[in-house]
């Protein structure tokens, strides 16, 4: 059972015992508190450019430092399947083949930067880490890889990502493209966003 309503494309959140503030009673008093959690995490990556080391490390490191006043299991992989994602006993082996990935293509030339950073976003989001956030720690992830490779990093709305809109659904199209194989229309969503 949900304790939150849920919107189209979202984990449901189904278990709170790892909330960590106890005041939180609806969807919307959530979303503000991760956000202002988010926008701490974000300050810390995006304020001054620097080198990252893309691996497992840092992946979790993010997670943990977007949503560390939020769950108690922030930062950790998940111990259970969920409606989307790989196999929970496969989230290490996906995230290494994708950070093996980003290397390869980086040394390759295979993509360009922006290119890597829709296919880092996407994966991130296909392989689903965490119980939650998956979406939002993809888009900072994406964000901070790019930011340190002095790429152009897109701006991403917010409340309209949170919410049933049509924005919302065209990202969650976009997505379901790219889980085929056709980045094309979350390159095009990332370029217009």
């Amino acid at each position: 059972m949900a304790f939150f309503e849920t919107i189209s494309g979202a984990t449901p959140i189904e278990d709170v015992s790892s909330l960590i503030p106890t005041h939180i009673t609806s969807r919307q008093e959530l979303n503000e508190w991760e956000t202002a959690n988010i926008l701490e995490a974000a300050k810390k990556y995006l304020l001054r450019r620097k080198k990252i080391e893309l691996d497992l490390v840092f992946i979790k490191e993010v997670h943990r430092e977007m949503f560390d006043k939020t769950w108690r299991w922030a930062g950790k992989f998940r111990q259970s399947n969920l409606n989307i994602g790989v196999d929970w006993h496969k989230v290490p082996e996906e995230l290494k083949k994708l950070v093996d990935d980003i290397k390869f293509w980086q040394k390759q030339n295979s993509f360009s930067l922006f290119e890597q950073g829709v296919r880092l976003h996407h994966r991130l989001v296909f392989i689903h880490p965490f119980i939650n956030g998956n979406g939002r720690q993809a888009r900072l992830v994406a964000d901070v890889f790019l930011f340190s490779h002095e790429a152009k990093m897109p701006i991403w709305p917010s409340r309209e990502l949170l919410e049933e809109t049509d924005i919302r659904q065209r990202y969650l199209d976009a997505l379901k493209a790219a889980d085929k194989g056709d980045y094309k229309p979350l390159e095009e969503f990332t370029r217009r966003v």
